[in-house]
Parts: structure tokens; C-alpha cells; sequence
């Protein structure tokens, strides 16, 4: 049977023989499927007897609870199936249609971007449970307040994910329900992208089937959820331990004020970054939004104390918890969808383009944008070029015996100027699969000494390395206009033509709120160009890149606007 790299992975506790179906239309369907009994009463072994001897039946010896069920068959997955694609979850009850557990799996492997799939129920009509309509939007609410992100089924049980998603979810510690609400909590922390598909909302008998708790199973998935907001409680609690002491030892407001401030809010910003909102971005640049968004909050804070300590006659330290309660949920919000905000895409099956190179994003037109190069229409781009430039060579200047120089994706290269003022008797190569920008670039300089530079027409993703003996290797805004999978190629591209000890310097887009703010403006204005440029996270270029070489230098260019991220490495 030839399964397609596609993994069913059915938990079940005393399953109704729908199940039976289930696996049986799964099996017809080219996807392996594999059960895990949670540790169901000996009574539902005649069901369990009756799978389909072409699935793979496991076993809890006892009930664990749905996460622990996905746990076990997630590990058994990964260790015995090779080309692994993705992992689809669903139910036992029948509540997810077959047809629909093929369509997510379609739509998960035609997009190669996509970390995490989810099929999404439409809560309405009358045959949808109260309990679960109204459970379903509060929890969006919430969701949406904690992390920024609107998922339009928090429960849904059809998931599809990648062996990577996978390996991280075998580390989640729930074992029930809340696994899967974790699994949400993950793909936001990790800046992944998911998908949502619609697909049929089926409930039988008003959902009898289900072994969801809603009590006890609610509280362990808004545990989940909440438990961020302890990390505000704890800062409050020591900002007016502090407020108190120094009030009782006769210091002035604001030094009370900026006292509690200083060793509260360091707590929250360290427990804030690594454990609650769990990012990974640039440091300055949260420390400084940080503070500045303390001290607002102080000054705001200490006047209202002031304000109402003065017209009330109550103490401040009566009046400032009062006061701290009204912006505190100010300060998280910010937070939240300012300052450690998440970078998570949520993409609609239907409307897949978004910022950061949707679904069906177009491809950008690189022979119009030479076109419009050779008519020097880009004024601004100049400068920000030539603030590129003088920035990539300071950090190249520290490396000695540069003598052989290559450029991916420079045709009608805006860098070489300043690279031949650094390094006059180098050669410069540059590759691109652009017609006028090769041209371009050899009608300027290919006849000009030093004569040891050239263009040269190349498809670097469908060709093997015809050099590797090049000393620096580099690219500016090129491995952002690709899928993840031809990213990680081209990173690897340029390793391929690099010599041992070689340098290795890439640059790209990352979405910081200015890249964010500025890359809106002119996509509402229709000025953008660049539809397919995903602006990328540090994580994903050196998962690649860490591989072949040494990281020897990270730095972020804000100074033009569009802010991009340079690494440095030196090849193994």
C-alpha cells in the first residue's frame, strides 16, 4: 500500500464500533492508521479484536487520558515509520468525517509552510450542545487575550502536524484534554504557522460519546490559559511589598514607586520573556519597549495615586493596589500584542494570503523589478541599500584573506560598488536566475577592471554548486522568498559554495513591530511588491545553518525601516 507519508492517529476510550468504520475508510484511503486503547474496560475488547489487522493497535494498561493516548502513539509513530510526513489526529466517536480528515490532509502537504493544520467546527444551529457552543467562545475569548491569535476551534480534535511539531509535543506534560490546548499554546510560542480548514460540525446524541468532563476537564484546559497571568499576580504582590516597606521607612512617593518598579518589573520581564510568553526575539528591543512601557505605567500610576489619595484622604497604601488593578490588564495587553508578541501566522484555508508570504502569495516579478532598477525608480531603496552595504562590510572587515567573493541573487548587483571600493583585486561572482539582472550587471562592470567580475545565469535551487572555493559567501533579501523547505536549501546552497573556513554572511527580513507597521502601510497602499517575502525568524535560518558553520556574529538593521537580521557564519 503505497500511504503517502500520512499517519492516522486514532485515541479511543470504550469506543462505540463507528470506530471500525472509521479505520476501515482510513485504510481504503492509503493513510496507516494507528489506535491507542487508553486503557478501556475489558467489555470493549470484542470492538478492539475487530480493527482491521492492517492498523496498529496499542495499549494503555490503564486510562491515562487523551493527552497521554497521543503521547504514546506519537512516539510509537516516529520511531517506526520512515518518510514520515505528517500526523493526523481524530477521534474515535465519529464526530470527523473521513472526507474531511482527507482534506486536511491534502491541504497540510500542499502547503509546505504550514507547522500545524486544524479542522474547525461552525458553532451554529440548533443540534450544536449549549455547553460546547458556549464553552467554544469563551474560550476564543480567552485565547485571543492571552496570545494574540484567534483560533476559531480551541477543542478540535482533527489535527494535522509535522514529525518536528510532533518531537516537541512527546515534552508536553498534560496528559489530558489540556494536551491539546497546549499544543495551541506551543504554536504560538514557537512562531509557527497554522492552518485552519473548515469542516462539518458533527454531534451524535448531543454529543453522548464524549468522555469530556465539563468541569473538571474545563479547568484543566483553563489552567492552561490562566496560568499566565500568575506571573502579573507575583510582580504585583512584590512591586507592593516593596511600595510598603520603603512607604514605612519614610521615603517619598516616586521612590517608593520607582523602588517596587525596579526589582518588581525586572521579575516580570525575565519570567515574562522565558516562561510565560516564551520568545526569542531581539532582546534590545524588548528591554527597551519594556522599560519604557513601566515607566509610562508608573507616572500614570503614581499621578492616580496622587489624584486620589489627595481628594479621598486614604492612604497610598491603601489607594495604590486600587490603582494598579485598573492598569493591569493594560500592561498585560501591551505586552502581549506589543512587546512579546507572538509571530504565529493563523491562516484560513480560504483567504491564505497574509503577511509574511501567505498560502498563495504571489511570486514576486524579479524581471520587472530589474526593469524598474535599470530606470533607477528607487530613490528611498538607494539609501537603504548603501546603510545595507556600509553594514555587511564592517562585519566583514574583521576577516582577513578575502580574495574570491560571491553573491546569490545579486543581478545588477547593488553591492558590489562598495564591496570592490573594500576589496579591489577580488573576484566578485555573482549568481541569478534573472536574465535582465545578470545582464544588467555584466552591460555595467563585466568589461571594467579589475575584470574579475561577472554575472552568471544560474538556478541555484535546481543546480549543484559549480564553485566551492569562494572565501565570502552572500545574499541580501533572497532566502525569504521561498517556502520553508527551499529556504533551508538555499541556506544550505550557500555553504555548498564556500570553501572550509569560508564566511558565510545571509541577510532577511524579520518582522519586528516597525517591519510590521511599515510592510502594512504600503501593502495598503499598493505599493508592496515583494508578496511572496516571508519575514523570518532567527530560529528557522539557524536550525539550517548551525549544521554547516560556526554563527560568528548576529545583528539587526533597524536604520532602514524594514528591518533585517544578519548572521555571520564561518564553515565547518
Amino acid at each position: 500500500m503505497d500511504w503517502g507519508g500520512a499517519v492516522a492517529l486514532i485515541p479511543s476510550f470504550k469506543p462505540t464500533p463507528e470506530l471500525l468504520n472509521i479505520v476501515d475508510s482510513l485504510l481504503d484511503s492509503n493513510i496507516s492508521v494507528v489506535i491507542v486503547n487508553d486503557g478501556s474496560p475489558k467489555s470493549f475488547d470484542a470492538i478492539f479484536s475487530q480493527i482491521n489487522k492492517k492498523a496498529i493497535l496499542l495499549h494503555n494498561a490503564i486510562n491515562l487520558g487523551k493527552g497521554a493516548a497521543l503521547k504514546n502513539g506519537i512516539n510509537f509513530i516516529l520511531n517506526n515509520y520512515s518518510n514520515l510526513k505528517l500526523i493526523i489526529t481524530a477521534d474515535s466517536d465519529g464526530q470527523h468525517k473521513v472526507e474531511d480528515i482527507l482534506h486536511l490532509r491534502d491541504m497540510f502537504l500542499a502547503n509546505v509552510d504550514i507547522d500545524l493544520a486544524i479542522g474547525v467546527r461552525k458553532f451554529e444551529g440548533e443540534n450544536i450542545p449549549f455547553k460546547s457552543k458556549f464553552g467554544n467562545k469563551i474560550t476564543r475569548v480567552i485565547f485571543k487575550t492571552m496570545f494574540g491569535k484567534s483560533i476559531q476551534d480551541t477543542q478540535t480534535g482533527l489535527r494535522a502536524f509535522s514529525p518536528d511539531f510532533a518531537k516537541m509535543m512527546l515534552k508536553n506534560t498534560y496528559n489530558g484534554y489540556e494536551f491539546e490546548m497546549q499544543m495551541l499554546v506551543l504554536a504560538c510560542n514557537k512562531n509557527m504557522k497554522i492552518l485552519q480548514v473548515p469542516i462539518k460540525t458533527i454531534y451524535i446524541n448531543n454529543n453522548a460519546a464524549s468522555h469530556f468532563n465539563p468541569i473538571f476537564d474545563s479547568i484543566s484546559i483553563y489552567f492552561v490559559l490562566f496560568r499566565h497571568i500568575g506571573n502579573s499576580i507575583l510582580t504585583a504582590l512584590i512591586d507592593y511589598v516593596v511600595f510598603v516597606i520603603a512607604f514605612s521607612l519614610g521615603f517619598g512617593l516616586f521612590a517608593c514607586m520607582l523602588s517596587g518598579r525596579i526589582i518588581a518589573g525586572s521579575f516580570n520581564f525575565i519570567v515574562g520573556k522565558t516562561i510565560v510568553f516564551k520568545t526569542k526575539a531581539n532582546l534590545k528591543f524588548e528591554l527597551i519597549s519594556y522599560i519604557s512601557l513601566t515607566i509610562v505605567l508608573m507616572l500614570i500610576s503614581m499621578q492616580g495615586i496622587k489624584f486620589i489619595s489627595y481628594y479621598s484622604g486614604v492612604s497610598e497604601i491603601i489607594v495604590k493596589p486600587i490603582c494598579e488593578s485598573m492598569i493591569f490588564a493594560i500592561s498585560f495587553l501591551v505586552q502581549r500584542f506589543f512587546i512579546f508578541t507572538s509571530k504565529a501566522k493563523i491562516l484560513d484555508s480560504i483567504n491564505t494570503e497574509s503577511m509574511g508570504g501567505g498560502i498563495s502569495a504571489r511570486a514576486t516579478d524579479w524581471e520587472k523589478y530589474y526593469s524598474k532598477r535599470k530606470n533607477n525608480n528607487f530613490k528611498i531603496s538607494n539609501i537603504t541599500r548603501k546603510i545595507s552595504a556600509t553594514m555587511i562590510l564592517n562585519l566583514l572587515k574583521k576577516y582577513k584573506n578575502i580574495h574570491r567573493i560571491c553573491e546569490f541573487g545579486g543581478g545588477d548587483s547593488c553591492f558590489y560598488k562598495d564591496f570592490r571600493e573594500s576589496y579591489a583585486n577580488a573576484d566578485y561572482i555573482v549568481f541569478d536566475n534573472s536574465k535582465k539582472g545578470v545582464d544588467s550587471f555584466n552591460n555595467k562592470y563585466a568589461t571594467k577592471s579589475p575584470h574579475k567580475q561577472k554575472a552568471i545565469l544560474f538556478n541555484l535551487l535546481e543546480s549543484k554548486a559549480i564553485d566551492s572555493s569562494f572565501d565570502v559567501v552572500f545574499s541580501a533579501g533572497l532566502i525569504e522568498h521561498f517556502n520553508k523547505t527551499n529556504t533551508r536549501a538555499m541556506c544550505i546552497k550557500h555553504f555548498e559554495f564556500a570553501k572550509s573556513g569560508g564566511i558565510v554572511l545571509i541577510t532577511y527580513p524579520t518582522p519586528t513591530l516597525l517591519y510590521r507597521v511599515i510592510r502594512s502601510i504600503l501593502e495598503k497602499l499598493n505599493l508592496w511588491e515583494f508578496h511572496d517575502e516571508r519575514a523570518l525568524l532567527f530560529d528557522e535560518v539557524n536550525a539550517t545553518c548551525e549544521e554547516y558553520g560556526e554563527l560568528l556574529s548576529r545583528k539587526l538593521n533597524f536604520a532602514i525601516g524594514l528591518t533585517q537580521e544578519i548572521l555571520v557564519y564561518k564553515k565547518y
